[in-house]
Parts: C-alpha cells; structure tokens; sequence
C-alpha cells in the first residue's frame, strides 16, 4: 500500500460526500447513504482506522470505525469535535484537490492517548458542495502499524539494530529499545532522541540523505525512506510533493562478524539458507497477489461510485463534480464549456410496447453512440432515466460544438437495432454554454434543460442553443 493509493481512497471517499450531498446536514437520508458507502469502502479495504467528515467547524457528521475488522458507523451522539487538533486546522486551509497527509504520531481520542497505542498517519482533503462552496473536510486515519511491520522485516537478524527516526530524530521504530518509540507523544523528551542517545553516529548522518560508514564496531547503513508531504497535486494519479526539510530514516547497525565462505557452510546450513530463500520468495508472491486483489477492489468501488451500471458512462452526481472541476479550469485558462443535454423521444412508447428489456437495450445503444460522438474533451453521462448530458471542455469557440451536435442528430437516424429489429428513436437536444449562459453549474444545467424543453414543444427531432 503506497501513499499514491491511499491518496486515492481518500478522494473516493470526497466523491462519496460531494455526491450524496452529504454537507446537507439536515438531510438524514443523504448522510445516511453516504455512510453506507463510507463503510462499504473501510471493509473492502480492512486499512483504516477511522473514515470521517467533519463540518467547518469540526464537528464529525460521519465517522466510521474500523473495530479490528468489524466496521461500524460511529452513533451520533460518540460523535467528536475535532477543531483543535492539528491535522483539522492544516486540512481545512486546502484548496480543491490538495490532500494534506500528517506526521506519523499515536492516535488520541478524548484528548487522550489511545490504548493499546495505534501509530497513525491522517490524510485529508476539502469537500465543496455544487456551487464549489467548500463545506467540510474527509479525513482517513490510516493504520501505520502496517508500514511499520513492512519496515520491521529488516529486523531478522537479532545481532544487528534497526531503527526509523522521523524528522525530529525521535524514535519511531527501535528493535533493542522499544521504550524508546514515539517519545515526542510523552512531552519533551528531548533526551531520548537519536541525536542526543548516538551522538557520534548522528554526526555522519545529519547532513546527508543515505550512505555507509565503517565504525569501530561495525558498520552504519542509513537511507531516507519516506517524506511528510503537506499535499497531493492530484491529476489522474496522486503525485507527492516532497519537503526537503522533513523525511524519516532507516538506520542499520551491523556489528563486525567473521568473515565466511559457501565452502565452508555446512550441508544443513545450506538447506536452510535455501529454505529461506524459497520462503522469501513464496512471500513476495503473496504480498503481489494481495496487492492485485486490493487494486480491483478499489477499481470495482470507484466504478461503482461513479458509473450508471446498465450504460456504463459517468452517473449524474460524478458527472457535477467533473462539471465543477472543468468550470474552475475553464476560468483559469479563458475558455469555454458546453453543456449539452439530450432525452429520448418516444421512450415511454418504446417500452409500453416492447417492454423494459428492449428500453435498456435502446438506452445501451445510446450510450454507445454519445460516447463514440463526444470522444474527445469531452465526459458522457447517464442523468437518469431516459436522459443523457455530455460536457465539452477546452472550447474555444461554440461552432465547435454546435457541429458536433449537428453529426450526432445525423446520424442518429439510423434506426437502431433492438434484437434484431430496427426502430426509429430521435432525440431532443438542448446546448448552453459556460460562461455566457450561467456562471454556476446549476444555471448551467437549467438552460441547457430549457433549451431542450423549447425543441420538445416544437416537434422533437432537433437542437437549440439556450436563448437569454
């Protein structure tokens, strides 16, 4: 599990918020979905300790449990405010698409450490609502214990000292001195530090980002192992930005030892370096198969969460949240949008007469066709029912999309084929434009469904451009 990964699982779980309108704290039903999907993505993953939305004012409106394996939604009135901690107030100053990762520290709850200690890292990121309003803050507490035992595999050979220190020099890890870890949680502690315990040691690696020393007992091996990114830029994966001045470090101490040779290994010393060799390898297959299985998971969830699943193409509320991002993008770079909004005529007819079936399969075909019109700057989408929108970016003029239009209505007369049978099934579309017919997206929406309506009442079959 990379922190690339869990950038993405946290932006699900925006899209979980964003698109269930889950900032509408007065909408019972709208939180409470939200929460169905907040808690299908905690068991699916089995990594989280906590996933929550908190309001502006830090209040937890959803927060699920992981529970050691058994995920619940936390009840409303266990629910925290959370306006004081750190990570809260960093988070909420982000802009959209920024995800604000924390230190790695032990996790507190009702002001107190939490026991047994739970070594967390907390990644978050804004909410905005349609209006691009910035509404609240999701927030992934991500189980650490698992990296750590990752790193703690170094550790097999009990002669040699591993430790990770963080950017303090504190202790995260220490195989001879556990009592050592996490000091900095205990107040200043200054004194356990890695610096103040190996001063000596210290002065090779302070300046430096890896290297090797040979010491008068042994050897010192040390390397940077992992950042404290303060965001994400995210486009289509989750980058990291590195900050210099804060990374942890992986130091090995290997005592001197005798030299040895194949030759002089033994038969079953033999056996059992091979024995492990295999065993080695047996694991990393594991952790591969795990890792795969954890990727389609992840693509089944977000195909899920943003996917129509009888046409395939983006569903209404994923299809705001592109419209939000492309409106933002718009205005940056002086260009325009297009909004085009298209409904089935006679789609009512269509299924009275052949049955539901038969409308799925037309409603499948239709799909096919917009997303093979619309292939380029463009997303298709399922509103719902028998409606259908696609949005054009990066337009530099309307013409563009006016004839875009113009083909699809075109070709759209050829009849399609419903189980091997033809049928005639025109369509009714209405075009606005972003800025000049709406500076929202809901104004947006509207004309665009405006202008539909007017070809609808004169005789279907054709498009318009909305009309101030």
């Amino acid at each position: 599990m990379t922190l690339n990964s869990i950038g993405k699982d946290l932006l699900l779980l925006s899209d979980f918020i964003e698109i269930n309108k889950a900032y509408d704290k007065h909408d019972k039903k709208l939180i409470k979905l939200a929460e169905l999907n907040t808690l299908a993505l905690s068991l699916r993953k089995g990594l989280y300790d906590q996933l929550r939305y908190l309001d502006l004012e830090g209040n937890e409106i959803i927060r699920i449990n992981y529970n050691n394996g058994i995920p619940a939604i936390v009840p409303k009135h266990q629910l925290q405010n959370k306006r004081n901690r750190y990570y809260f107030k960093d988070s909420l100053k982000l802009h959209d698409g920024e995800i604000y990762i924390s230190i790695l520290d032990l996790n507190i709850e009702h002001g107190e450490i939490e026991l047994p200690y739970k070594p967390m890292i907390r990644l978050a990121t804004p909410v905005f609502d349609e209006y691009g309003k910035k509404r609240g803050v999701v927030i992934l507490n991500y189980l650490a214990e698992h990296l750590l035992d990752g790193l703690k595999l170094f550790s097999l050979e009990q002669k040699n000292h591993h430790m990770l220190i963080n950017s303090d020099d504190y202790f995260l890890i220490y195989d001879k001195r556990p009592e050592l870890e996490f000091a900095f949680m205990f107040g200043e502690n200054a004194d356990k530090k890695y610096s103040a315990i190996y001063p000596k040691t210290y002065e090779c690696l302070k300046n430096r980002s890896k290297g090797q020393f040979l010491i008068g007992s042994g050897i010192l091996t040390f390397d940077s192992v992992f950042s404290y990114p303060k965001n994400v830029e995210t486009s289509k994966d989750v980058s990291i930005i590195n900050k210099e001045d804060s990374c942890w470090r992986l130091i090995t101490f290997v005592p001197s030892a005798p030299i040895w040779s194949l030759e002089k290994i033994e038969k079953s010393e033999l056996l059992i370096v091979i024995s492990l060799f295999l065993f080695s390898l047996l694991v990393a297959l594991l952790i591969a198969q795990l890792q795969l299985k954890k990727r389609m998971n992840h693509n089944k969830i977000k195909k899920l969460a943003h996917h129509d699943c009888l046409t395939g193409l983006i569903n209404r509320g994923y299809f705001k949240k592109l419209f939000h991002w492309k409106m933002q993008q718009a205005r940056k770079d002086d260009t325009k949008l297009a909004l085009i909004y298209i409904d089935l005529d006679g789609f009512k007819d269509l299924n009275d007469n052949f049955g539901h079936s038969a409308g799925d399969l037309a409603l499948k075909a239709i799909g096919k066709n917009l997303y093979s019109a619309f292939s380029e700057n463009a997303y298709v989408s399922r509103l719902g029912g028998d409606e259908f929108a696609v949005l054009i970016y990066d337009l530099i003029d309307q013409q563009t999309a006016i004839a875009q239009v113009d083909q699809f209505i075109k070709n759209s007369h050829v009849p399609l084929m419903l189980e091997d049978m033809p049928y005639h099934l025109s369509t009714s579309i209405g075009i606005a434009f972003f800025p000049e017919h709406g500076g929202c997206i809901n104004d947006v929406m509207h004309n665009a469904d405006a202008a539909m309506y007017d070809i609808k009442r004169s005789g279907k079959n054709g498009f318009k451009v909305f009309e101030i």
